[in-house]
């Protein structure tokens, strides 16, 4: 039934099928907009009329708590009377009450206070000047009074007395330092309050005494006698925490009602406030916006129906021609282009037809010509799939990639010439032995191969792993081998293509980045150590020295305790080399001059030098030569290495250093003459040696050997007959000129 009338609208005419859905939008539009606007409209006015209750609530509080202020405010200038001070603190209630009446007279005329009280330690009533026969008894359970007699500060807040609700000041009142009592103002929380804020501000104004939790007879109201809103009654939970506002509740749509709080000095709530406002008005102003945007979106649609209607008939005319012309170009009847009478979308579409109409005589002069060049074509074609396949494979023989192909049976039908050359096999040799990717790629038996055709044929997105393969020299290579299975139309597995990438070296960089970082934990492991081991061996050296000075005489354990000291300082030398050897430093690269750091360092060691008559000979180069380097460092190398040198060397020796520029490196020569050098003198060389004098041994020798690394150069020692030779290379930061080789006087004592 659907589909009938479906196809019933289908079959009507296009003048209809632009009108009936122009004129439904425009009447669903023009509904949702009115329904919108008034739907917008009545929310605002409602969240404005909240705000206007909440402002309501916020200067009902605001006025409490200025009263309470100012209620404060005439008992601190009370408290602070003198004779009031005197009175209170001989406790003379006659005269007090004679001298505070007519206060108290003043103060109720022009301001409506309703209370004066004076209160004695330990909360006790003094005197009410309101009402001077009530006095005498307990009023501990004030906690306003009490806590300005213990604080000695003013307080105020909304409290019950006797004379009901009142909104009290309590200030305390000091005699030469000391409490003579307080004393405490307030208004009455009545309706005369809630009269004069309804005069300023409109609303009506209703106080609820809480006596229960469920029982809220009325305290004062503005509205004679009412009792608390029925909605509200079911919100006294939520009320007594935060204000609850009711905008037009159901049965009283021109009212809105809040309800909030009114909290005593102690925090505790001890009524409910409630603030109605008449809201007729505004409904009455809804209720005309109402009809007003019905009659203007009723008009609308109107229009919108005639505009629609003339603008399809204009619409639907020029489209009958088009059809028509265009059904003569499907008949062939119409070889004449047609003539474009607008530039709108109907010209548009004339020029459409046109282009259409050129292009189907192109493409019948085109047919024609195929049929007369289609063997040509074909021919074409052919060469141009064999180039195709030709490049497809130069590429993939060039390939630095094993590509392979393995039928079902485990023949190689094809691999390229790379994996061949890099395994060291013939093409021979593994297309003929159907066995050799069993046995020398996979390196399995034949039920391990059984399963993994299986895996191929269960991952029809092809397999990737890691292989170990052996070439035929026995080296082992590591490879990526991703296997894709092909499969004919019926799904059955015909043969499957893989490409094998060489990552032998990648393996052997992780290797090495791993033994780098074990090296790293060893030297902090090390370094950990030693920082533990300093501690227990100074507390034995520190016992051991106090040992030797507490022996005398010729008692043989004063030389024990010396050899005990001895080899303690011997260890803390260990442990200093250990430390300087395994300590991180961070380089601060820039443009250094190594030739002026060599010559400040010889300048530094010169003095140990000619205590030992060493002579120092330095032949340098003349130009400065700059490297990438941190000076600091630099100079510790140089001063660690020279210094060895010195010390290694017998008294009179000479130690000789020189410069050069090889290539792109500048070359440090150092010479000298050590006695009795062995072969593991030059490959430990950077393994100092301790003596017994703590001034010749070089705590930083190993590091120098760092350090140069660190700076990207070398430095090798070997022997020259009885001569150590050093040579430390430096690459130099920028290309010299030839006149940089010029050498200094060759021997000349520095």
């Amino acid at each position: 039934m659907l589909y009938d009338f479906i196809y019933k609208i289908r079959g009507i005419s296009l003048k209809w099928k632009l009108l009936i859905p122009f004129l439904f939008f425009s009447l669903l539009g023009t509904t949702s907009l009115v329904f919108i606007g008034l739907s917008s409209q009545h929310v605002l006015i409602k969240e404005e009329e909240k705000q206007e209750l909440q402002r309501f609530y916020e200067l009902f509080l605001t006025m409490v708590e200025k009263n309470g202020e100012q209620a404060l405010s005439m008992a601190t200038i009370i408290a602070q009377n003198p004779r009031v001070k005197e009175l209170l603190a001989a406790k003379n209630r006659d005269g007090l009450f004679a001298y505070s009446f007519p206060l108290f007279e003043q103060l109720e005329k022009e301001f409506g206070i309703r209370q004066m009280h004076f209160h004695v330690a330990p909360g006790r009533s003094f005197l009410r000047v309101h009402s001077p026969h009530q006095f005498g008894e307990m009023i501990s359970y004030r906690k306003g009074i009490m806590d300005s007699m213990k604080g000695g500060k003013g307080v105020v807040g909304l409290e019950w007395g006797l004379t009901g609700l009142g909104i009290r000041g309590v200030a305390p009142v000091y005699l030469k330092g000391a409490l003579a009592g307080t004393v405490e103002i307030g208004y009455p929380f009545d309706v005369g309050l809630l009269e004069e804020l309804r005069e300023k501000w409109g609303p009506h104004f209703s106080v609820y005494e809480r006596k229960r939790p469920d029982y809220y007879p009325v305290l004062a109201t503005t509205m004679g006698s009412c009792k608390l809103f029925p909605l509200l009654e079911k919100q006294l939970d939520a009320s007594l925490i935060h204000p609850v506002v009711l905008i037009a509740p159901p049965g009283y749509p021109e009212m809105a009602i809040l309800a909030g709080p009114i909290k005593d000095y102690g925090g505790e709530v001890v009524a409910l406030v409630e603030i109605c406002t008449d809201r007729s008005s505004i409904v009455n102003r809804l209720r005309n916006t109402r009809n007003l945007m019905i009659i203007i979106g009723f008009t609308g649609i109107c229009l919108s129906f005639l505009l629609t209607w003339v603008v399809a008939v204009l619409f639907i005319r020029p489209i009958k021609d088009i059809v028509a012309n265009a059904g003569e170009i499907a008949d062939g009847k119409r070889e004449t282009r047609l003539t474009a009478q607008s530039d709108d979308e109907i010209g548009l579409l004339t020029r459409s037809l046109n282009t259409m109409l050129d292009s189907l005589k192109e493409r019948r002069r085109q047919v024609e010509h195929y049929a007369k060049t289609l063997e040509k074509r074909v021919k074409e074609r052919t060469a141009d799939l064999v180039t195709s396949e030709e490049k497809y494979r130069t590429l993939v023989d060039n390939l630095p990639l094993g590509v392979y192909r393995i039928l079902c049976d485990g023949t190689t039908e094809f691999i390229n010439p790379y994996f061949v050359e890099k395994l060291g096999f013939s093409t021979d040799e593994v297309v003929g032995y159907r066995g050799f990717w069993r046995s020398k790629i996979w390196g399995c038996d034949d039920q391990e191969a059984k399963e993994m055709l299986h895996v191929l044929i269960q991952n029809p997105n092809g397999i990737r792993t890691e292989r170990e393969i052996w070439d035929k020299k026995g080296n082992r290579f590591v490879f990526i081998d991703h296997a894709i299975p092909f499969r004919d139309d019926k799904g059955v597995l015909k043969w499957f293509d893989g490409i094998m990438v060489d990552i032998t070296e990648v393996k052997r960089l992780q290797e090495e980045a791993l033994r780098g970082e074990e090296i790293r934990v060893l030297g902090e492991i090390s370094e950990r150590f030693a920082h533990e081991m300093r501690n227990p061996l100074a507390t034995a050296g520190g016992f051991a020295r106090r040992l030797r000075d507490s022996i005398k005489g010729d008692d043989p354990h004063e030389k024990m305790a010396q050899i005990i000291l001895d080899e303690v300082g011997r260890l803390e030398n260990i442990l200093n080399v250990l430390l300087s050897t395994i300590k991180p430093f961070v380089l601060r690269m820039s443009e250094v001059d190594p030739q002026t750091v060599l010559r400040t360092s010889l300048e530094e060691i010169r003095e140990q030098a000619d205590s030992r008559k060493i002579a120092l000979s330095a032949s340098l180069l003349e130009n400065r030569i700059p490297v990438s380097g941190d000076k600091d460092f630099l100079k510790r190398a140089f001063v660690s290495i020279l210094r060895n040198a010195v010390f290694s060397m017998s008294e009179g020796g000479r130690l000789s250093v020189s410069t050069s520029l090889e290539g792109d490196n500048l070359v440090v020569w150092l010479r000298y003459p050590v006695k009795g050098v062995a072969e593991d003198d030059v490959t430990q060389f950077f393994i100092p040696r301790l003596t017994g004098d703590p001034g010749t041994n070089v705590h930083d020798l190993p590091l120098s050997k760092v350090i140069m690394h660190r700076h990207g150069g070398r430095i090798q020692v070997k022997r020259d007959g009885e001569d150590m030779v050093v040579t430390i290379e430096l690459p130099v930061l920028k290309a010299r000129g030839d006149d940089s080789r010029k050498c200094g006087s060759p021997g000349s004592e520095y």
